[in-house]
């Protein structure tokens, strides 16, 4: 979940800052902020979910070391949206 959230989030902030800049609500944000808590809702369900399922324990260690990695990513979009005017170009 967290790299499609982090690709859809890239994708769309490519185009919403226009409607942003349009409009009173920073819909980059929000949208990026929901992406955000999907993202980190399903690294937490995948977490609790493997414990003692798979035999290969540094194979799933290593997927959610990469999830992390796009959650950071992702937060750190996050930060930009919130900080940049979308209406300066």
């Amino acid at each position: 979940m967290p790299p499609i959230s982090w690709a859809l989030s890239t994708q769309l902030g490519q185009i919403t800052p226009y409607i942003d800049c349009r409009q009173s609500f920073s819909w980059t944000a929000a949208l990026c902020g929901i992406l955000l808590v999907a993202s980190v809702a399903g690294v937490a369900a995948s977490r609790v979910t493997s414990n003692g399922l798979v035999k290969s324990k540094r194979f799933v260690d290593a997927g959610f070391l990469v999830a992390l990695a796009f959650v950071f990513a992702l937060s750190l979009q996050e930060a930009a949206t919130m900080l940049l005017d979308p209406c300066q170009r």
